[in-house]
């Protein structure tokens, strides 16, 4: 058996050993938790909703379910064993009845809220040109992701998509050492914990470009947006953040809706181009990390081994079915030896480590 600080890797599964937290203050500043779902999220929200609650451990002051009615575009009309919009609610309403969220709110699209979010986050120039484009190409939520800033109850705001997973040592306080933090470094626009479990030799397997600033983080000038922890305020000056067009629009969207279609096809082929003729907008993420470049603001990571994140990339029929056990796996702080050092979840690793579970039991 290898001994590391903090963890142990046993039979090729890494196990976390507790260490001191040195943290003194017990004060905790008021934070509002949205998570954020739609239709797609059906099959795992009542399993992964509870679990990210367990283990931030923070007595939020609103804990609240987005919920985004809009219809289901680009990719996400193909996701496995999407919901109905009762489904939906249905499982929304049961973490209710639970105490586990106290409310949901459902994404108001009002045209005029539109106009109004848009311009305050990419600017009255850029904000006429948005206004029909919700989502972006892909289907993944813009607007909502603001939205839901601007509603909150208090200045921080946190973030979590409905399929995130998060390990935090029992007596850490991930985010309230992001608050310190950020009140001390002012150029970080949005903080998280570190990206994946840690790696017993310190490795950080991270497409990622990024620098380990010594105050305490993994300095990034690439936003995420399945987790973060913002201030409102600082947020806001990342205005304008710049709109960027994955399929820029057509001349065509200009005609009477029934010419649209056929003059849209020949522009297209004129133009060597493809996408709707109205145009799709880039994701929230490279529009927002554009800006980063542009000023002085970081993503920060937090350096603590003591909370991590994993990101399903992929919700097929076998993950769902091993999510139960690969979140109690995670709150124990156990992963496969493969995971560590990655940000997505690696579901053939985490199956053979059940597997020796299982062997071991029998």
């Amino acid at each position: 058996m290898q001994q590391v600080t903090g963890m142990e890797v046993l039979n090729n599964r890494i196990v976390f050993t507790k260490t001191k937290n040195e943290r003194k203050s017990s004060q905790k500043l008021a934070i509002s938790l949205w998570i954020l779902v739609a239709r797609t999220d059906v099959p795992y929200i009542l399993h992964t909703i509870p679990h990210l609650l367990r283990s931030c451990n923070y007595p939020f002051v609103e804990r609240v379910i987005a919920m985004d009615t809009a219809p289901l575009t680009g990719d996400k009309r193909y996701r496995y064993d999407t919901g109905s919009q009762e489904q939906l609610d249905q499982a929304c309403q049961t973490l209710i009845d639970q105490g586990i969220i106290d409310k949901i709110v459902k994404i108001d699209y009002s045209p005029n809220l539109i106009e109004t979010i848009y311009e305050k986050y990419f600017g009255s120039e850029q904000a006429p040109q948005m206004l029909t484009h919700t989502h972006n190409w892909k289907g993944s939520t813009v607007y909502a992701s603001l939205y839901c800033i601007e509603a909150s109850a208090s200045d921080y705001y946190l973030h979590f998509d409905a399929d995130m997973l998060l390990y935090q040592e029992k007596d850490y306080d991930w985010i309230s050492e992001s608050i310190k933090l950020m009140e001390s470094v002012p150029t970080i626009g949005a903080i998280r914990p570190r990206c994946g479990p840690p790696h017993p030799e310190g490795k950080k397997v991270d497409p990622e470009t990024f620098v380990i600033d010594e105050r305490g983080f993994y300095s990034h000038k690439f936003f995420s947006m399945r987790a973060y922890l913002v201030d409102r305020n600082r947020f806001a000056k990342l205005s304008p953040i710049p709109l960027m067009w994955k399929f820029p629009p057509l001349l065509s969207r200009h005609l009477p809706q029934p010419l649209q279609t056929i003059a849209g096809k020949i522009e297209r082929r004129l133009r060597n181009t493809k996408g709707p003729v109205k145009g799709a907008i880039e994701s929230f993420e490279p529009m927002t990390s554009e800006r980063l470049l542009a000023t002085d603001f970081v993503r920060a990571d937090l350096l603590s081994t003591q909370a991590w994140t994993i990101h399903p990339p992929k919700h097929s029929a076998e993950f769902i079915e091993a999510l139960p056990k690969l979140i109690q796996l995670i709150e124990k702080g156990e992963y496969p030896l493969e995971q560590a050092g990655y940000y997505d979840l690696i579901l053939e690793a985490w199956f053979q480590l059940l597997e020796t579970y299982n062997s071991a039991s029998s």
